[in-house]
């Protein structure tokens, strides 16, 4: 969903999970609030044309477009290759919760069941 920040009026990319509703205020609940945001340029007010460089929702989308197909191609800028298949890195990440994040047991065990019933069986050989 592509939003704009009312304080800077930058067009950004907003990721948000445990929001209700489309009033934008978190949700009492368990999970906590959590957006992840990133300024990808000015915002376009809606009033008038839009300027040379102000994103419109249109043109956020299309920009992202050709990111995510920049991706996929592998020409993305300061994309590194680096052989690490997906069970590789995945084991990596578990070591890294376990040891350095040191998190629960338990918690670390539903990690691992994740891994192995739900994205290895997926993206383990890539």
């Amino acid at each position: 969903m592509i939003g704009t920040c009312p304080s800077s009026r930058a067009a950004t990319s907003i990721a948000s999970s445990g929001y209700a509703g489309r009033s934008g205020t978190p949700s009492t609940g368990s999970r906590t609030a959590r957006q992840v945001q990133r300024r990808i340029g000015p915002a376009w007010d809606g009033r008038t044309r839009p300027a040379a460089g102000y994103f419109t929702k249109r043109t956020a989308e299309a920009w992202l477009r050709d990111v995510l197909d920049q991706a996929r191609k592998g020409t993305l800028p300061g994309l590194v290759h680096t052989g690490v298949t997906f069970a590789e890195a995945a084991d990596e990440w578990l070591r890294y919760v376990e040891h350095d994040r040191e998190r629960k047991p338990s918690t670390v065990m539903g990690y691992r069941w994740l891994v192995g019933s739900q994205l290895l069986p997926t993206f383990g050989d890539q």
